[in-house]
């Protein structure tokens, strides 16, 4: 697997890194066995980026990572968490899960502050009980979460979140500091008001969706700023299709972008390439991403997207997308 610097850090990352939302149990319940099994296979295929965050079931996700992250080498990973809520014990009862289907008794607590960043930084130490944490980025500060309110809250990351963490960092207690979020133009945002070392964009630079290329990635490319993609598939659609069920941002398909991915799909098909291939290869074809995170419940899902990274795409592929103007021309491709 190939292997790249995050900006102007030492951390260097594979590929494919994984994406620890499904250990929250998103969306449904994993059983502890299949979750060890999971990330087994994933070391076993020299995986070194393990992203989580205290929201993914409420702690069950930085539970379970940390379980296993005890029983291999800690110089032979790096392990991203983020910061944003702390957690607080509560009855099962009265525990509004959103998208998760398990998790910890704990309800979490939206908190920008330093002090607050602080605190959910400490309780996920506790809870992962590694003995380090290499990345930690601020999490959620984007419009999925916020809407209209979203640039409140930036300010707030900023002059609490943003600081607490800079400091960590001085202390040499985290190595890369950053944003975890779901808007290009948010990421630019912070990238002009910090200094920040990588951002984790989810979704905005994939097969479907290039916006990252107007807005975030000129400034990253300007300020050496590392990026980690997660989304890559857009939250199914472009790895399951637009059968029922499947979801576009965690959401209902819009019917433009169902007719972009028909067309997608067709030309995918005239190649015989499967279309999470050409969506992986996409995403890692700009050298400005170090990473993509993807999430993975399957053991058999591991060799599956190391299969679509590895698939060989005649040009003549890519040379339609753009010529149909279904991919940006200022794609550069591998």
């Amino acid at each position: 697997m190939n292997n790249r610097k995050l900006g102007k850090t030492n951390i260097n990352l594979n590929a494919i890194g994984f994406g620890g939302a499904p250990l929250g149990d998103l969306f449904e319940n994993l059983e502890e066995p299949n979750c060890f099994e999971v990330l087994t296979k994933c070391y076993e295929a020299n995986i070194n980026l393990y992203d989580t965050s205290p929201l993914y079931g409420y702690g069950l996700s930085e539970h379970r990572l940390g379980n296993f992250l005890k029983t291999v080498d800690e110089d032979s990973y790096y392990l991203s968490t983020k910061v944003g809520r702390y957690l607080t014990p509560e009855q099962e009862s009265k525990i509004d899960r959103g998208r998760f289907a398990g998790g910890l008794n704990f309800s979490p607590h939206l908190d920008y502050s330093y002090d607050g960043v602080m605190r959910s930084f400490e309780q996920s130490l506790i809870r992962l009980a590694v003995s380090k944490v290499d990345i930690c980025l601020i999490h959620d500060v984007d419009r999925f979460n916020f809407g209209n309110e979203v640039d409140h809250y930036f300010k707030l990351a900023m002059a609490g979140a943003y600081k607490a963490l800079q400091k960590l960092k001085d202390e040499k207690v985290i190595k890369a500091i950053g944003v975890g979020i779901n808007d290009s133009d948010i990421c630019a945002k912070f990238a002009e008001a910090g200094e920040f070392d990588c951002m984790l964009l989810a979704g905005r630079y994939s097969l479907l969706d290039q916006n990252a290329l107007n807005d975030f990635f000129p400034i990253a490319e300007k300020n050496n700023i590392g990026i980690i993609l997660a989304g890559v598939f857009n939250s199914g659609i472009l790895a399951k299709g637009i059968g029922e069920n499947i979801t576009y941002f965690y959401d209902k398909i819009p019917e433009e972008v169902k007719n972009k991915y028909l067309k997608i799909s067709k030309i995918c098909e005239n190649y015989n390439v499967p279309v999470p291939a050409a969506a992986i290869q996409l995403s890692y074809s700009n050298k400005l991403i170090s990473s993509m995170i993807l999430g993975m419940d399957r053991p058999n899902q591991i060799k599956q997207n190391l299969d679509y990274l590895n698939f060989n795409i005649p040009n003549d592929l890519w040379s339609d997308l753009f010529k149909e103007k279904l991919i940006d021309e200022r794609c550069p491709l591998l």
